[in-house]
């Protein structure tokens, strides 16, 4: 069906003499179960399936979304969404160039997801539940989330190309009590493949993983809240990378605000600081990233940008009308979570490398001298127009005369992107496990898959607790 409705789509947009448009037909599956404390709590499968069509025309954009027997129906109500936008249009829409190609893209599957009951990912998703069984645990939950994504772009200037991309992961969340003390452990896995992902780490290792975390916390004395000097491991790496920095250069984001705006070509960062987007990195550490495209939703390859480069920004995250808007080229960061929602700019994996002088982690901590290195970051807030941001810290470790000391409890980082960026005074190369920083990111209602770690960062100083 979805052959002969993009056939039907091809011919009615060419009737009606659009200047461009491009079809998503997709039929996805989705699978996500949740347990808690021992019980199934929900448990969900379906296909997603249907037609998305954007088109462009007179400089404005019209979207459109409804199931494949109604494409007349969808391409009617694409052009009317145009018309209203071009009399309320602010500017013209144009689009960069890119190259024109056919292709087709099957994520590899060693255990693959059909091959497996729902009864089958129900036992896995318990297992990662009683591993985090202990009597000071008081409250656990497990989320295992599958999605095998089946989507055909086409466009009316002659791009074809097929995506059929696995992805899985289970996230546990172990939350620990004692008196009047409470503290959340969490650990989480994925990536782009199938259940052979429990080969690399098992639900239980998983499960006990967050259990740990969370009763060590309870042992630990709270930190005093200042501004100290710290090293952050591979997962804060990625998460500042991503929430603070990356979201603050992405292109639809920096038109109209951001504290990257107006700063192309300028210095924004300490010199030894990469910021780096790479959809193109399949693995890291052996593992598959979660992050990895092999087109985005335009067509346009992913690729390695680098968006701040020697600590100079050297460009924004870009779909092809951003780029057409800064005079950029298109990065290849046009995502959309299903047919149902339009494009939007969106990261893939991102994280900060050290532009000169890579350091490696005991290096860091010698630099330190004095202060704390912080480790397993997840969740927070930022504000992306002020440059502000809060993250949480699940580990937190004294740094005495450049050795790790005494662990404290679970705490926060915050702190200004720019001003932190320009106090990044060393970084390491290695990347840490991947696993540990994946998730689906939010934007504009919509989620898209992002991941990888990084190396370690030293920091002159930032506040914590």
């Amino acid at each position: 069906m979805r052959e002969e409705t993009i056939s039907k789509v091809l011919k009615l947009l060419e009737e009606k003499k659009v200047t461009y448009a491009d079809i998503r037909a997709e039929s996805s599956l989705m699978t996500e179960i949740k347990a808690v404390n021992g019980r199934i709590e929900t448990s969900s499968t379906g296909i997603e399936s249907g037609i998305g069509v954007r088109v462009l025309n007179q400089s404005a954009w019209g979207f459109a979304y409804g199931p494949f027997e109604k494409y007349e129906e969808v391409v009617s109500m694409a052009l009317q969404a145009n018309k209203l936008n071009v009399k309320q249009k602010k500017e013209d829409i144009k689009l960069a160039e890119i190259k024109i190609i056919e292709d087709k893209f099957i994520g590899e599957q060693k255990k693959k997801i059909k091959d497996f009951g729902f009864d089958e990912k129900i036992k896995l998703t318990l297992e990662a539940d009683k591993a985090q069984e202990d009597e000071r645990i008081k409250s656990r939950l497990t989320m295992y989330r599958e999605v095998m994504r089946d989507q055909i772009l086409v466009t009316t200037e002659g791009l074809r190309i097929e995506y059929k991309v696995p992805y899985v992961m289970m996230v546990c969340t172990s939350v620990a009590r004692e008196g009047a003390e409470t503290i959340e452990g969490r650990s989480r896995i994925g990536h782009i493949g199938g259940l052979e992902l429990f080969d690399i780490r098992s639900p239980e290792e998983t499960g006990k993983q967050a259990k740990e975390r969370a009763i060590e916390g309870l042992k630990t004395p709270k930190v005093k809240s200042g501004r100290y000097p710290v090293v952050l491991d591979g997962t804060i790496n990625h998460l500042f990378a991503h929430e603070a920095a990356g979201h603050s250069a992405e292109g639809d984001f920096v038109q109209v605000a951001g504290v990257f705006r107006n700063k192309l070509g300028k210095r924004i960062a300490n010199p030894v600081v990469n910021l780096i987007d790479d959809g193109s990195m399949i693995k890291s550490n052996g593992v598959n990233t979660f992050g990895y495209i092999k087109y985005d939703d335009e067509g346009v390859p992913g690729q390695k940008t680098y968006i701040i480069r020697n600590g100079v920004l050297e460009t924004y995250l870009t779909d092809r009308a951003t780029a057409a808007h800064f005079n950029l080229k298109p990065t290849g960061n046009a995502r959309a979570e299903v047919y149902n929602v339009p494009q939007i700019v969106r990261m893939t994996n991102t994280y900060i490398a050290p532009a000169k002088d890579p350091m490696k982690p005991e290096e860091l901590l010698e630099l330190t001298k004095e202060g704390f290195l912080l480790m397993q970051g997840g969740g927070g807030q930022v504000d992306p127009i002020k440059g502000t941001f809060n993250f949480g810290v699940a580990e937190l470790y004294k740094i005495e005369k450049g050795e790790i000391g005494e662990r404290y409890r679970p705490t926060t980082l915050a702190g200004n992107t720019l001003e932190t960026l320009n106090k990044i005074i060393g970084v390491s190369p290695e990347f840490e496990n991947p696993l540990d920083s994946i998730g689906f990111c939010g934007k504009d209602g919509q989620s898209a898959p992002v991941g990888v770690s990084g190396g370690w960062l030293a920091v002159k100083n930032i506040v914590v607790g």
